[in-house]
């Protein structure tokens, strides 16, 4: 009997992985963070034929003038990522390599802004996550969108591991962690996990002040010139594409046929496609105007992030119009 194979097997038996582009679940980084993505290889790898429901959570928005932020999503349908803590150098070596011979992969957080064989290295102060698929002694293997081209090609990098281990450790926070399933945590039906993303989303946008803390994030922008705007492009575009990210997943889902049919109603799908077209278009100034800062894009900008908020606004109030009257 042949061997089961392993993680770093199966992703070299497979084409080039490049997450720009949808996958045969229609998953990619323009709906999926690097820490989905990483979890999606785990799953496609253990079998799973269902990933969607797994990432699938509730709306929420949290924001502190130019910064937009929303939950840190966590996994559904039966799914968990459980977390090590941060340990020192020697200690996150023993760990990682102890991870990775029992579960054949280690699911690596750390902090990016201080890790130079990463892209986002004094860019972005970000916890960060790449998924670890070999680590040999001397060198890890590790996938990751953000990797610096001295390390890596494309999306998979050999970093020695007397590199590796002391970036991670002088970044600090950083750690390991396993993906588990609980099939009997997978019992409720797509529409009951649909109707409780549902309430919740609204609960959290409507009453507990999303949606007000959205319109407040837009005013900031609105009320900065152009100049001040300019300095800030880099950040705005990190968050909005962050915050998106949910949309285009549910987007997915319901033109994936993962959403029942009995759940779709044009009074949420239609601003929900609204919504997520106005945020690309709000994308597709910033990065105009990252490419031309001599010019004025504010007006536009803020242009399109009031078409986006009202598409939010019409989005929330349709999924409670679908919802009055359920149990």
């Amino acid at each position: 009997m042949s061997e089961p194979l392993t993680l770093a097997g199966y992703i070299r038996q497979r084409p080039k992985v490049d997450w720009r582009f949808p996958d045969e679940f229609g998953l990619c980084e323009r709906n999926l963070d690097c820490r989905q993505l990483c979890i999606l290889e785990i799953m496609k790898w253990q079998g799973e034929r269902n990933p969607i429901p797994a990432f699938l959570n509730a709306f929420d928005c949290r924001t502190d003038g130019l910064l937009l932020r929303r939950s840190e999503p966590v996994l559904q349908n039966g799914w968990s990522a459980i977390r090590f803590p941060s340990l020192s150098t020697d200690q996150l070596r023993h760990l990682v390599r102890s991870v990775y011979d029992a579960e054949g992969y280690c699911l690596i957080y750390y902090n990016a802004f201080e890790v130079p064989f990463s892209a986002y290295y004094r860019k972005h102060d970000v916890v960060h996550w790449a998924l670890l698929i070999e680590d040999d002694g001397t060198h890890v293997t590790v996938i990751d969108d953000t990797g610096d081209p001295a390390y890596f090609d494309g999306y998979i990098g050999r970093i020695p591991s007397d590199v590796f281990f002391p970036a991670l450790q002088s970044a600090g926070g950083s750690g390991a962690t396993i993906v588990r399933r609980n099939d009997a945590g997978a019992a409720a039906s797509m529409e009951v996990q649909f109707a409780r993303l549902a309430r919740t989303s609204v609960e959290q946008m409507l009453r507990q002040g999303g949606l007000d803390r959205l319109a407040g994030f837009v005013a900031a922008v609105e009320a900065l010139p152009d100049d001040e705007l300019r300095a800030s492009l880099d950040q705005l575009e990190f968050d909005i594409h962050y915050f998106r990210r949910l949309r285009k997943l549910w987007e997915t889902a319901a033109g994936s046929g993962v959403i029942p049919k009995v759940c779709l109603d044009s009074r949420w799908t239609g601003p929900l496609t609204e919504a997520c077209n106005q945020w690309s278009y709000v994308m597709g100034v910033l990065m105009k105007w990252k490419s031309q800062p001599e010019k004025s894009y504010g007006s536009r900008l803020t242009g399109y992030l009031r078409q986006a908020l009202e598409a939010e606004r019409q989005l929330f109030d349709g999924l409670e119009r679908l919802l009055e009257g359920r149990p």
